[in-house]
């Protein structure tokens, strides 16, 4: 029987909805080697003006005004009309018909996977008109369905929890396939199911990156995009009489980096900083505490690795929603400024009983398998070994 072909499709507007993508298609190539999938980022297709205008846009109002954009947020998921979203995404429709139109000619998919909300709607239309003949799928990427999600008429929707689920039938989806996999991560985030293989691995982690093998470590993180104030929140952290190293991912976030750079001398051996990073994975596996913005995606791979989470700066809306999900399951700590950031990881490094518990209830939260179970509804086989 020859294999399928998955179209997975996201918008890079921060990093999440991309990695969703890349944890499937990785995900495929594990679990269902029979099949194939392909990732496109819509923004590759788009002018370079709508690019640029897009992403930025949206990244200099979550950087200067969370505020505003938690209105937006919270305004756009109460009204249907929204004449800026509309016109956002009749752009990126009108892009796409001369772009991705021809591509899904071309290949041929037998699915479509939708790891950002954006092209849901002009797909349907298209399938409507008779120009599109396959099944689409959404993968929501936050722990709550934005309304931006509740399209009607897919093949299914996969989402975070069973809350989700209950929430989105509330909300109208009565009769949709609504399945609470969990949201994808990266084969690369699944740790080993044994207590002595990630003891291994953390050992093999922190070798590698010459953090030693007992001292504490903390992540400390801000987004693809190095958001926040993160050089006075690890100048503030080291001042801690507390004996722990300290990795900082800058991100894309060059000056940061380079000033990053600068402060090491001062803090030999305790702080590590790091720019843009494919070892996440690992740097998750060698630490013991993340401190982070919430982001959906940030917040998932730290769940199926069992990590517990410092979170501060919440974006207002879809991240304040994440931030109260790991609160109420006791997988995390919310820092309400540096002062009160600093204070709680203090609290943590001096009670590792505390520590401890906020580990083990992330775990028990994570889904690190999502991706595997999305893959086996949409395909409709069993995954694998692997």
């Amino acid at each position: 029987m020859a294999g399928k072909k998955i179209l997975l499709l996201s918008v890079s507007a921060g990093h999440g909805h991309v990695r969703a993508a890349e944890g499937l298609a990785e995900g495929t190539a594990l679990w269902f080697p029979g099949h194939e999938a392909r990732h496109i980022d819509l923004m590759t297709l788009v002018p370079g003006f709508f690019n640029r205008a897009y992403k930025g846009s949206y990244l200099k109002l979550i950087a200067s005004h969370p505020r505003i954009w938690g209105y937006l947020y919270e305004r756009a998921d109460k009204y249907k009309s929204d004449s800026r979203l509309g016109d956002l995404r009749r752009a990126l429709e009108s892009a796409c018909n001369k772009s991705l139109l021809p591509i899904l000619k071309e290949y041929g998919p037998d699915h479509v996977i939708c790891t950002h909300f954006m092209p849901i709607q002009f797909l349907l239309r298209w399938k409507g008109k008779g120009r599109l003949d396959v099944p689409i799928w959404s993968c929501i990427t936050d722990f709550v369905a934005h309304r931006f999600w509740l399209e009607p008429g897919l093949a299914g929707h996969f989402t975070a929890g069973e809350e989700n689920v209950w929430r989105m039938r509330a909300r109208g989806l009565e009769n949709e396939r609504i399945f609470a996999t969990g949201i994808p991560v990266l084969p690369a985030f699944i740790p080993p199911s044994d207590k002595d293989g990630r003891t291994k691995a953390r050992l093999a982690a922190r070798e590698r990156f010459g953090l030693g093998a007992d001292t504490p470590v903390i992540l400390l993180m801000g987004g693809g995009e190095g958001l926040g104030n993160m050089l006075e929140l690890a100048r503030s952290l080291l001042s801690l009489p507390c004996d722990f190293r300290l990795v900082v991912l800058a991100g894309q976030n060059r000056e940061l980096l380079a000033d990053l750079e600068k402060k090491r001398s001062t803090f030999p051996g305790r702080l590590f900083p790091m720019g843009f990073s494919d070892e996440v994975p690992a740097l998750l596996a060698a630490c013991d505490l993340v401190v982070s913005k919430p982001g959906g995606l940030t917040t998932v791979e730290c769940l199926a690795m069992g990590k517990p989470m410092l979170v501060y700066s919440p974006i207002p809306g879809q991240e304040e929603q994440n931030a109260d999900m790991l609160l109420e399951n006791g997988a995390a700590m919310k820092a309400p400024d540096g002062f009160g950031l600093v204070w709680r990881v203090r609290k943590l490094l001096e009670t590792p009983a505390l520590l401890k518990r906020l580990a083990e209830n992330a775990a028990a939260l994570g889904k690190p398998y999502a991706a595997r179970d999305i893959l086996a509804e949409v395909l409709g086989e069993a995954p694998v070994e692997g």
